[in-house]
């Protein structure tokens, strides 16, 4: 398997399945420090499934993954709380004040609701 701090995100041989169904089939990729990647495909190609494992929101049903050097088996809270997520559509609460829409994004992140009151202040 590739070594520890290698890329931002390795994969080899990657799978999802959902029961019998299987949304991501071996996938292989790298990540380097300082690219930009998406995935592009048809609906079903098993996009958003890939990223949810990667994001630590979803487990792996198979192969390697690394995300920044970690195991997001283990290491899922510090990965999320260094990543960025932008969802495919607006999905902010217009019933929520600005105040605890940033603090309930802060705290999907890991960040402690001290440090979400600071940064907003700043």
């Amino acid at each position: 398997m590739p070594g520890m701090g290698d890329g931002l995100v390795q994969a080899r041989g990657l799978r999802k399945s959902f029961g019998s169904s299987e949304a991501v089939r071996g996938l292989d990729v790298d990540v380097a420090p300082g690219e930009i990647f998406g995935f592009l495909g048809p609906n079903g190609a098993g996009k958003s499934s890939t990223m949810r494992m990667i994001a630590c929101v979803s487990p792996r049903s198979g192969g390697f993954l690394q995300v920044l050097g970690m195991d997001p088996d283990i290491d899922g809270p510090r990965i999320r709380a260094r990543i960025g997520v932008v969802p495919q559509l607006d999905n902010l609460d217009t019933e929520l004040t600005v105040r605890r829409t940033w603090r309930s994004t802060g705290g999907t992140s890991g960040s402690p609701a001290r440090t979400c009151g600071a940064r907003r202040s700043s």
